[in-house]
């Protein structure tokens, strides 16, 4: 049997820095947040769904997340719309992904809102990604287009790091070292692998 596990954390605590990792271990891994960019690119069913009901939304290459996040600070679209027709594309998605991948031992899931969307009721472990508050900031700061409003906003849309952690099988601190996460990883994969 394949073992699923999750991969969270809050906003900026480097939940796809050990995705990577443990992509870099033979961990195969699939990411909500890439799959959503996939699904808003222009000729995807996401992107069409979305434009039938927010003609504004409409670009040459793909839905700007941006401007959707501006829109829905202003009310002028509803999130749970476009969330209505998003999840059960990445229902789909996840579905073939956890298909393709039968015969892995493991297979890796990196969700931020991961207890937001229940993803926790299907998965068979959970790993909580996190850091100090200085450190995310840190990070969040040195990022393209973030500031003190988005970075509040898109924490408020999220649970807790403490809840998260509080609920999670492993634990990863990624205020460490690169090496020494990645030592975190590999004794982790171990551990799953002797199950």
């Amino acid at each position: 049997m394949t073992i699923k596990i999750g991969i969270t954390g809050s906003i900026g605590m480097g939940k796809t820095t050990v995705s990577l990792m443990f992509k870099k271990n033979g961990i195969k891994v699939w990411n909500a947040d890439l799959e959503v960019h996939k699904l808003y690119e222009n000729g995807n069913e996401g992107y069409k769904n979305i434009i039938s009901i927010y003609p504004q939304l409409t670009n040459e290459m793909e839905i700007d997340r941006k401007k959707v996040s501006d829109l829905i600070k202003k009310k002028i679209i509803d999130l749970k719309k476009i969330e209505k027709i998003i999840h059960p594309l990445l229902k789909k998605s996840r579905s073939n992904f956890i298909k393709e991948n039968e015969k892995e031992r493991i297979i890796a899931f990196e969700i931020p809102l991961l207890y937001e969307t229940g993803a926790n009721k299907w998965l068979d472990y959970i790993i909580s990604v996190y850091c100090s508050k200085k450190t995310q900031m840190e990070r969040l700061y040195h990022r393209k287009n973030f500031n003190k409003d988005k970075i509040n906003y898109l924490l408020s849309k999220q649970i807790s790091i403490d809840h998260k952690n509080k609920n999670a099988n492993f634990l990863i601190n990624t205020d460490q070292k690169k090496i020494v996460v990645e030592k975190e990883v590999r004794k982790i994969i171990k551990i799953l692998e002797n199950k």
